[in-house]
């Protein structure tokens, strides 16, 4: 054995002597199949260039690198003519958001250093997949970059709530978040998360399953879904959770939105409405598919009769019932619409006689069609004061009672100014699908 080794040596540095002999030939390789880190930069690279690395000195990556990731798995390239959409959407809805809120400089001071941008997904033995990792505050891996369409919301959606997900631990990294968090859901994290429901999550505190991996996930799991969910539909989620789950949740968002505020200087809000804006501006979400809890709006408000832009069909109806609730000593005042579990929502008006200040309810079934038709179906009434006093003003507001049971509606923004639609607070009109001239409209809430 030891003489078939030295004989190995011997021949090999033969060759290498020979070989180094003939200086004058050329060397038949191409080298940039053996190191694609040995380029000629192309447009994609300049592009790169001009919005990452000068600016923020942050490399992306996306010639195939195996020892970049994990050498164990199977993980397709990805192809150049994915790279500059994606990464526009991680300059317009992750990187814009946070200077417009934090300040120019913030993401040059707190940011990864690179991004590795892999073709396919990182497959799990557990059956689960890595869509993102971060490594050391310095690396951030994207994958399944070549199934990404940044003209899909779901795509970019995916994809910013990875990084969102990333650097929310580098932040931590650089400011450590609260130990008190850990504790609000005590005894809920679990190492089999996976054959966890998100219902008994959301029972516990957790805002995804992921989040019961471990405390610095949950952390980050908040905080970054409060981010791409929006303030609406967090927030309709965090106040319909079952049980203590609601409370918990709620304790953590104050505690992400204190960090953010303590640590940086954020106000955590702020950044929530930029990142919605940006998000509008590749699709504007649609009003009918935000209503109900678990999903965004549950309440409408409206006083028609301070509002002069109601329809002239509606405010007139208003007025009707207003003058007969007015000649049986009452004054109409405003009505709210709730949108509750079970696809119930409940008429409240208000009214008053003299000081004093009256509610009466009434339950309706509502049903959300395909195309965003919304159709009103009076329901049983259960017991209580406010459904009585309903009974008691039914005849009087026959006129508005009967718009809203006799027609169906097309919900849209009422006003579409950009910025002002998807958020707490947004005004959201309902208009008649027969004739849009028609309709009512009030603000929305959650």
């Amino acid at each position: 054995m030891k003489n078939i080794f030295k004989t190995s040596v011997f021949i090999t540095i033969t060759l290498i002597t020979l070989a180094s002999c003939k200086k004058e030939e050329q060397l038949n390789a191409n080298l940039d199949v053996i190191d694609k880190n040995i380029i000629t930069k192309t447009s994609v690279d300049n592009w790169l260039d001009e919005n990452f690395l000068n600016p923020y000195n942050i490399e992306t990556k996306f010639r195939f690198d195996r020892y970049e990731l994990d050498l164990g798995k199977n993980i397709t390239p990805p192809i150049e003519d994915q790279v500059i959409p994606a990464m526009e959407m991680v300059r317009d809805v992750w990187i814009r958001p946070f200077e417009a809120v934090g300040g120019s400089t913030f993401i040059k001071r707190i940011s990864p250093k690179q991004f590795i941008l892999a073709g396919s997904a990182e497959f799990n033995v557990d059956g689960t997949i890595t869509l993102g990792t971060a490594e050391g505050g310095r690396k951030i891996v994207l994958y399944v970059i070549n199934d990404f369409d940044k003209t899909n919301l779901a795509s970019v959606k995916q994809m910013i709530q990875v990084i969102q997900h990333e650097y929310t631990h580098i932040l931590n990294q650089t400011v450590d978040y609260q130990t008190d968090y850990q504790t609000i859901s005590r005894g809920g994290y679990a190492a089999n998360w996976t054959q966890e429901t998100l219902a008994s999550g959301r029972a516990l505190g957790f805002i995804t399953q992921y989040a019961r991996s471990a405390p610095g996930e949950d952390f980050a799991e908040m905080s970054s879904n409060m981010l791409m969910l929006g303030r609406v539909v967090s927030n309709s989620i965090i106040n319909n959770a079952p049980g203590e789950g609601s409370v918990r949740l709620k304790k953590k968002e104050q505690m992400v939105v204190d960090y953010f505020k303590s640590a940086f200087n954020i106000d955590f809000y702020a950044l929530q409405t930029e990142v919605q804006n940006a998000l509008n501006k590749i699709s504007a979400p649609v009003l009918s598919r935000m209503i109900g809890p678990n999903i965004g709006y549950t309440s409408l408000y409206a006083a028609p009769a301070t509002i002069a832009t109601q329809s002239a069909e509606f405010r007139g109806l208003w007025a009707q019932a207003a003058n007969s609730m007015r000649l049986n000593g009452f004054t109409l005042r405003d009505f709210r619409m709730t949108f509750k579990a079970n696809s119930v929502m409940t008429l409240t008006y208000s009214f008053s006689a003299g000081t004093t200040v009256y509610t009466a309810d009434a339950d309706y079934y509502y049903e959300i069609a395909p195309d965003g038709t919304l159709a009103l179906y009076l329901d049983d009434q259960p017991a209580g004061v406010a459904y009585e006093n309903m009974d008691f003003i039914n005849e009087l507001m026959v006129p508005v009672n009967s718009y809203f049971q006799d027609n169906q509606f097309k919900p849209d923004w009422f006003d579409k100014t950009p910025g002002k639609i998807g958020i707490p607070g947004s005004l959201g009109g309902f208009y008649k699908s027969t004739d849009a001239t028609s309709y009512f409209y009030g603000t929305l809430g959650s």
